[in-house]
C-alpha cells in the first residue's frame, strides 16, 4: 500500500512540474526556549498532503559532524499544514503545542538541526561541523541561543547551507508553532521512495559454553508501515549445534526498528575446541531490502574450565546511558523456572551518595530465559515500545551507580557505591558507563556487587545503540539461594512510610507513602497467627485493637503489587 501511494504522487507531481521548479518541506519555526522548552516546526508549502515517512531530524552537537540523535517521522502534513515536534520534557503546557515529542529533540543554541528524507538532507538551522559557542548563530538582531526564529513568508524551500536572512528572531518562550504563514500550493518535487534496508547487528559473536541461548540482532534503517519478513538461513555448520536448526522467518509489524532471532545452543565441543556457524538474510517480503551485513558468523566455543559458578541470580543484562532520557536497564533471567519479582528492586545512587537516591520496586514475572525491561518515562517512543515497564526514577547519568536487590540482599552493581567517578563515568571496556550502551557477557550467570570484577563482564557500544528486549546468556541454571523475605523485615515493598504511635495500646494509624485503592491489611503475632484483617483505599489507614494482649506484632500492607512488613509494640 506504501510503494502504490507513492507511485502515485510520483505521476501527478511529475504531471505538474513539466519544465517548473518544485518544492518540498521545510523547517518554518525553531523554539531554543527556558528550561527544555525546544520545538522545531515543520510547512508543507505545496498543494498535496505529504507523508513523513522515511523523513527524520538530526540534530549535531557542539560542532559535532555526527548526529547525535536522531528522530523518524511517521505522519502526515496536509497541504498548506504544519508538523511541530517538542521535547518530550518540555513543561506540559508546552507540550500541547505540539503533534509528538522526542526525547532526542533536546538541542541548545550551538547544535545544528537538520531535516532529512533517507539520507537527503532537505534543510538545515546551523552549520554542521561548526559550534559557534555557547551564545549560538548570529540571526536577525538576536542569534540561536535562548531565542525563538521564524521562517520569512517568502521562502519556498529549505536550504542545505545555513542562511540567516530567511529567517526572524522572537523573544524567548515567545512562539506561533501550530502555523506559518508562507507560500502555499506550490508544485510538489517528486520523492523517491527511500526503502527500509534491514542487515544484521552486528555482524558476529561468540558464545562459550555447552548449552545456552543466543540472539541473532538484526537493525533497520527507517520507521516502516508495512508489515515485513525475512528468512534466515543457516548456509555453514552443522545445525545440530543449534538445536537441529532450521530455515527462520523473522517478522517486523509496523512500526518496528529491530528485530530479534533467538538460538538454542547444544554445542558438543569438548577440550575447547571451537565450532563456526553462519546465517545468512533471504527472501525480504514487503518492501524491505536487504543490506551489504546480510551475513552472521557466530562461533561456539567450549569451555577451557569449567565455571566456578553452579547456580544463578537474576542480574542485569544491559544498560542503556543514551542521548537526553534514553535510559533504560534489562534484567535477565538464566534461571530454569519463572521469577516472581515481588520483594526485588532497583536503586539509584547519584554523584558518589552512600545512600539510595531513588528507589523502585519490581512486580510481574519473569519467564525462564527472559528479560525484563525498565525505562526512563521520558525516553523516547522507540526505547518505550521495547519496555516491559517506564519509571521516573530510571533517569541516572553515567556517573550514577546502579543496584539490584532482593529484600536486603544486593544481587548486581553497575559502577561503586559511594565514589564519583566525574561526568565521563566508569571505563567499561573501549567506552564508559556514561554516554553508552552496555551488555553482558554471554557467559556470565549471576550478579556480581564488586564492580571490579564485574566491569569486564560488559561490552560496550555507541550511544543509543540498544538491543533491548532479549539476552544472550545461559539457560536452565539452577537458582542461588536467597535470604527469605520473612514478616520480621520491613523493606520488602517500602510504601509504608510510619506507623504512629508506636509503641501503642492497639489503636494506632498506617501512612502509606502512596494512596492505594485496594490496600490489604494484616497484623500477625510472632507465631504467625493473623489476628486482624481489613481491605482499604485511603494512604492514612486506622486499626482499632484496643482488646489485643500486649506484645510485638507484624504489620503488613499489600498494595500496589508491594508487600510492606513493619514491626509494632502493644503496651496495656
Amino acid at each position: 500500500m506504501k510503494k502504490f501511494y507513492l507511485m502515485i504522487m510520483a505521476v501527478v507531481a511529475t504531471a505538474s512540474v513539466f519544465a517548473q521548479p518544485c518544492n518540498k518541506l521545510f523547517f518554518s519555526e525553531y523554539v531554543e526556549g527556558g528550561g527544555s522548552r525546544k520545538a522545531v516546526e515543520i510547512y508543507n508549502p505545496t498543494s498535496v498532503p505529504v507523508s513523513l515517512f522515511g523523513y527524520k531530524i538530526s540534530t549535531f552537537s557542539n560542532g559535532s559532524t555526527a548526529a547525535g540523535s536522531n528522530f523518524n517521522l511517521n505522519a502526515v502534513i496536509a497541504a498548506g499544514d504544519v508538523y511541530v515536534v517538542a521535547s518530550s520534557q518540555a513543561d506540559s503546557t508546552f507540550k500541547l503545542l505540539a503533534d509528538t515529542v522526542s526525547g532526542g529533540l533536546n538541542f541548545n543554541g550551538n547544535d545544528a538541526v537538520a531535516l532529512l528524507y533517507g539520507t537527503d538532507t532537505i534543510d538545515v538551522i546551523g552549520i554542521i561541523g561548526n559550534d559557534p559557542g555557547a551564545n549560538g548563530w548570529v540571526v536577525d538582531t538576536a542569534n540561536t541561543t535562548n531565542n525563538t526564529l521564524i521562517r520569512k513568508s517568502t521562502v519556498q524551500q529549505g536550504v542545505l547551507h545555513w542562511d540567516t536572512a530567511q529567517w526572524y528572531t522572537l523573544a524567548q518562550d515567545t512562539t506561533r508553532l501550530g502555523f506559518h504563514t508562507g507560500p502555499t500550493n506550490l508544485a510538489p518535487c517528486s520523492v523517491t521512495p527511500q526503502d527500509t534496508v534491514l542487515v544484521f547487528s552486528p555482524t558476529s559473536g561468540n558464545f562459550t559454553g555447552v548449552n545456552g541461548n543466543f540472539n541473532l540482532h538484526t537493525a533497520l534503517s527507517l520507521l516502516h508501515t508495512d508489515s515485513m519478513t525475512v528468512d534466515v538461513k543457516l548456509t555453514g555448520g552443522n545445525a545440530a549445534w543449534v538445536n537441529n536448526y532450521t530455515t527462520q522467518t523473522l517478522s517486523f509489524p509496523s512500526g518496528s526498528i529491530q528485530g530479534t532471532l533467538p538460538l538454542t545452543i547444544t554445542n558438543d565441543t569438548t577440550g575447547g575446541a571451537s565450532h563456526t556457524l553462519t546465517f545468512t538474510l533471504f527472501n525480504a517480503t514487503g518492501g524491505l531490502v536487504i543490506g551489504v551485513d546480510s551475513v552472521f558468523t557466530l562461533t561456539l566455543d567450549a569451555p577451557a574450565v569449567v565455571a566456578a559458578d553452579t547456580c544463578g541470580t537474576l542480574f542485569f543484562s544491559e544498560y542503556v546511558e543514551g542521548s537526553a532520557s534514553n535510559k533504560a536497564l534489562e534484567i535477565y533471567n538464566p534461571l530454569a523456572t519463572a521469577v516472581d519479582l515481588t520483594g526485588y528492586k532497583v536503586q539509584l545512587y547519584s554523584n558518589g551518595g552512600t545512600t539510595p537516591s531513588t528507589n523502585f520496586n519490581l512486580s510481574g514475572t519473569i519467564a525462564a530465559g527472559d528479560v525484563y525491561v525498565i525505562a526512563a518515562s521520558q525516553a523516547d517512543s522507540l526505547i518505550k515500545l521495547l519496555a516491559d515497564t517506564t519509571s521516573g526514577s530510571i533517569n541516572f547519568n553515567g556517573n550514577d551507580a546502579v543496584a539490584l536487590l532482593y529484600g536486603t540482599d544486593t544481587l548486581d552493581l553497575i559502577g561503586v557505591i559511594g565514589f564519583d567517578p566525574t561526568s565521563s563515568g566508569w571505563t567499561v571496556g573501549t567506552g564508559s558507563t556514561s554516554n553508552h550502551t552496555l551488555v553482558r557477557n554471554a557467559a556470565v550467570k549471576k550478579g556480581n556487587t564488586n564492580w571490579t570484577v564485574a566491569v569486564s563482564q560488559w561490552d560496550s557500544y555507541a550511544i543509543d545503540t540498544f538491543f533491548l528486549g532479549a539476552h544472550t546468556g545461559p539457560i536452565n541454571v539452577n537458582a542461588c539461594p536467597l535470604t527469605p523475605i520473612t514478616g520480621t523485615q520491613n523493606v520488602v515493598g517500602d510504601n509504608i512510610a510510619r506507623i504512629y504511635p508506636n509503641p501503642n495500646n492497639g489503636t494506632f494509624v498506617i501512612e502509606l507513602k502512596n494512596t492505594s485503592d485496594n490496600a490489604d491489611v494484616k497484623l500477625f503475632d510472632l507465631t504467625g497467627r493473623l489476628v486482624y484483617s481489613a481491605k482499604e483505599n485511603s494512604n492514612l489507614i486506622h486499626v482499632n485493637m484496643n482488646q489485643i494482649n500486649a506484645g510485638m506484632y507484624v504489620v503488613e500492607v499489600k498494595a500496589d503489587g508491594l508487600i510492606s512488613r513493619t514491626k509494632i509494640t502493644v503496651q496495656q
